[in-house]
């Protein structure tokens, strides 16, 4: 008892001070600078004890211990509870990961059913159908509302009246080729240029995706990691020439006025543009170039490149990577056309390819590149019976270029509808491929001379410096 009042007395003596002090302060505050203070003092707790309350009732714990789960589609969410019963005494934080809900097959399924009846009301311009196209489509990749997404391609087809057994192949593989490139991946259309009264019939290649609820197969688990893909839906299409107004047809024809005048005087020394357009008097002018106002930014930029170069060396390896496989793509599909048309299917002609290049790397002549570790996964996955769709749509997945996915594409719908014009659609694939290479081998050499511009400029100053100071030296 008295070690407790000797410290209540201590304590006293000590706080007295402070206390009188803070009563003379308060004195000494004017009457509604004191209201102002209690005001604000009773609003915060006010608000403190509003806040704990609605963070009882939105607390993300519900009763019985469950944590809610985001919509279809949705993200991951990351939570953060304190755990007790670990230890005796404390409880610890722990951060739980509460993955979005997904679908069963058969709920993707019927989704999947559902958006395709809706596509033409989704993709088409009001006023349209799919048999009857002017505008661009708005091929959309994610629909948010379903938590799926989609792939498509456009793939021209002569009509079934024409084509039935009366075409040449060589006419139909060039209405494919002519057309091929019609509509973008986007739905954008570039039938500016079709004459009056041309059908160009086609349909679009559509495939839908979405996380479902993982199912077991012979002690496998599908689906945890991967999404549940869609067979290819076919939508049949007509595109008609697009109804310009009057700004995109003078437009239109002073392009083409253009390109023709630049053909037909190719010998002589000037390039006389055309005046006049459908009685439309045309004037030009040099673009005024004003880069140079952004000369003042290098400073800010090269702050900013100093800032962005965190992961540099990882993006430089996916570049490499991706170059690699679009020089090897062209390979690929020449050799998958050889042995196609000597008659093996497609699954035994990527083993044998696998193998061939296997082969060649242990005799050193080729080295190890990513096209030649795919093929060597995908040659597992067969020999651990994995669907064969399954198979090529993860191999679309992990490389992850369109060229690549375009022939993932090509041979699901020949494993799926029997085409048997297979070979032929590699032939015109193998053309793109070798200019694609073409194209990735001159970006690849550009690229190499951009990389000698430093040193070069090294140089450069170097002579400037041996140049420049004996001569100030001189006139010292």
């Amino acid at each position: 008892m008295r070690t407790r009042h000797s410290l209540r007395r201590t304590l006293e003596k000590t706080l007295r001070p402070y206390l009188q002090k803070l009563r003379q302060q308060a004195q000494a505050t004017p009457a509604g600078i004191r209201k102002q203070m209690l005001l604000c003092i009773s609003a915060s707790l006010l608000l403190t004890i509003l806040v704990f309350f609605l963070g009882l009732q939105d607390g993300v714990l519900k009763e019985g211990f469950r944590l809610p789960r985001s919509g279809y589609g949705g993200s991951k969410q990351y939570i953060t509870l304190e755990v007790s019963g670990l230890t005796e005494d404390t409880s610890v934080p722990l951060e739980i990961t509460v993955s979005p809900k997904r679908y069963t097959e058969e709920e993707a399924n019927a989704v999947f059913r559902e958006i395709y009846d809706q596509l033409e009301e989704l993709v088409v311009a009001e006023g349209e159908s799919f048999a009857n196209l002017q505008h661009d489509l708005r091929l959309m990749t994610k629909l948010p509302k379903y938590g799926v997404q989609l792939s498509w391609d456009f793939y021209p087809e002569l009509d079934p009246a024409l084509a039935a057994g009366s075409v040449p192949p060589d006419e139909a593989r060039a209405y494919y080729r002519k057309y091929r490139h019609l509509m973008d991946s986007d739905g954008t259309l570039h039938n500016e240029t079709l004459a009056p009264g041309t059908v160009v019939t086609g349909y679009l290649s559509l495939i839908m995706s979405t996380d479902i609820v993982p199912t077991g197969t012979d002690g496998e688990t599908k689906y945890l990691k991967t999404q549940y893909h869609s067979a290819p839906y076919r939508i049949y299409v007509g595109i008609v020439p697009r109804a310009l107004s009057r700004y995109e047809s003078l437009l239109l024809q002073l392009q083409q006025a253009i390109t023709t005048e630049d053909e037909g005087s190719l010998g002589e020394n000037m390039l006389s543009l055309p005046t006049e357009i459908d009685g439309q008097r045309i004037y030009y002018s040099e673009h005024e170039d004003r880069s140079y106002l952004l000369l003042p930014l290098l400073g800010v930029i090269a702050a900013m490149a100093i800032y962005m170069r965190q992961g540099q060396a990882r993006r430089t390896e996916k570049k490499q990577r991706e170059a690699l496989l679009m020089l090897d793509y062209s390979e690929l599909v020449s050799k998958l056309m050889v042995y196609i048309g000597a008659g093996l299917t497609v699954r035994n002609a990527l083993e044998t390819i696998s193998q061939h290049f296997d082969a060649l790397i242990a005799r050193g002549i080729k080295e190890d590149r990513p096209l030649y570790q795919e093929l060597r996964t995908m040659v597992i996955q067969f020999r651990r019976n994995m669907p064969e769709s399954e198979i090529y749509l993860s191999f679309g997945r992990r490389v992850n270029l369109k060229p690549y996915t375009k022939l993932v594409s090509l041979i699901e719908q020949n494993r799926m509808n029997g085409a048997r014009n297979l070979r032929a659609m590699l032939e015109l694939e193998m053309e793109d491929a070798f200019e694609q290479r073409k194209t990735t081998a001159r970006r690849l050499g550009e690229e190499a001379g951009t990389k000698l511009l430093l040193p070069l400029f090294i140089m450069l100053g170097i002579v400037m410096i041996i140049v420049i100071v004996p001569a100030m030296s001189a006139l010292g």
